[in-house]
C-alpha cells in the first residue's frame, strides 16, 4: 500500500514529466515539424472549427496574440490559410490546405495510437475504478487551475 505523501509525490512527478514531454515533443511528417502549441491549436480548429479568435484563446487558455502568432506560423508552413472576416471583428476564416489535411490525418492517426493504448488499459478496469480515475482527473484539473 502506498502512503498519501508518496502518492502525492508521484502525482506531482507525473505532472512534471508530462509537462516536460509535452513542451519538447514535436511531430514530424515529411518536411513539416509541428511544435506542441501548433498541434494543440490545429486539433482545436480541426475538432471545434471555431472561428472567433477570442473564443479560441479563452478555450485554450492563451492570449489572442499567442493564437495569432501560431496561426501565422502554420500559414507560413503551408498548413492552413487564414483570412480575417471583413465584417466581423475577431472572426477568422481558417481552412486547411491539401498539405494541412494530409498532416492532420497523420496527427489524428498518431493520437489514435495513444487512444488505443489507453482504451486497452481501461478495458481491464471495473466501472467503479473507471469512475475513480475520472473523478481523480477532474480533481487534478481543478487543482491545477486554482489560483493560489
Amino acid at each position: 500500500m502506498v502512503n498519501n505523501q508518496k502518492l502525492v509525490n508521484k502525482i506531482l512527478e507525473t505532472i512534471s514529466k508530462l509537462t516536460f514531454v509535452e513542451k519538447r515533443r514535436t511531430i514530424t511528417y515529411k518536411d513539416i515539424e509541428l511544435y506542441p502549441s501548433e498541434i494543440h491549436l490545429l486539433l482545436f480548429v480541426y475538432h471545434f472549427q471555431d472561428k472567433n479568435l477570442t473564443k479560441i484563446a479563452d478555450r485554450l487558455g492563451l492570449t489572442k496574440g499567442a493564437i495569432s502568432q501560431t496561426l501565422s506560423r502554420l500559414t507560413k508552413k503551408g498548413i492552413i490559410l487564414k483570412e480575417a472576416e471583413p465584417f466581423q471583428k475577431n472572426q477568422l476564416h481558417i481552412q486547411f490546405t491539401d498539405k494541412g489535411k494530409i498532416l492532420m490525418d497523420h496527427v489524428i492517426e498518431f493520437r489514435g495510437l495513444l487512444e488505443t493504448e489507453f482504451l486497452s488499459y481501461l478495458k481491464t478496469k471495473t466501472s467503479g475504478e473507471k469512475q475513480l480515475i475520472s473523478d481523480f482527473l477532474d480533481t487534478l484539473v481543478s487543482i491545477m487551475y486554482k489560483k493560489i
